[in-house]
């Protein structure tokens, strides 16, 4: 359990990080993103290493385990691909534009799901119980931590976010929201 909750501080790392965006205006602290993802990193291979039965050894643990490996690609290229990446985490200032094409056509926080999926997915790939727990511990920390993002962070940090919240869902999907994306990923934005 003590990885779970050192895990949990990845998220207050994250939260200080946007937080420099519009109080601190400090560029050092932009490495609390990668140190909250380091940590998050090292507490989940603690976890997997743990287990007693690191084996997978059936078709439907190789399956969660390839599934897992493309959630974590999607959450990679999500929050590092589809955004651009030296305004959003290296430079502190507030007026970026909001990104509402691709997999932020499909809803404002796609990496909470990518997030979600591969945890939760890796937990039946190694059939352990204790990286479940973590994967719901740190996916409601991680919804807590997108909603305070979307309430109070974003409408200051981007511009125009409170007509992006009209046009799309907070983190479910609809089909709507799914042909945007799709479309917008094939080249055709739909509005």
């Amino acid at each position: 359990m003590i990885y779970i909750a050192v895990g949990c501080l990845t998220f207050i790392c994250y939260a200080i990080f946007d937080l420099n965006k519009i109080k601190f205006i400090h560029k050092n602290i932009n490495i609390l993103l990668i140190l909250g993802s380091a940590v998050l990193f090292l507490c989940t291979v603690a976890i997997i290493a743990s287990n007693h039965s690191m084996r997978i050894s059936t078709p439907l643990q190789w399956l969660a385990l390839l599934l897992a490996f493309l959630s974590l690609i999607l959450l990679i290229y999500t929050i590092f691909g589809a955004i651009p990446l030296k305004k959003t985490y290296i430079e502190s200032n507030k007026g970026n534009t909001v990104v509402d094409t691709g997999m932020y056509a499909l809803c404002r926080h796609p990496g909470v799901l990518w997030f979600f999926f591969f945890y939760i997915l890796l937990s039946l790939a190694f059939r352990n119980k204790l990286l479940l727990t973590a994967a719901l511990v740190w996916t409601c920390l991680d919804i807590i931590y997108v909603y305070i993002q979307d309430r109070w962070l974003f409408p200051i940090i981007l511009e125009d976010y409170q007509s992006y919240q009209k046009q799309v869902p907070f983190l479910k999907p609809n089909m709507a929201s799914f042909r945007n994306c799709m479309s917008s990923l094939r080249g055709k934005v739909i509005k």
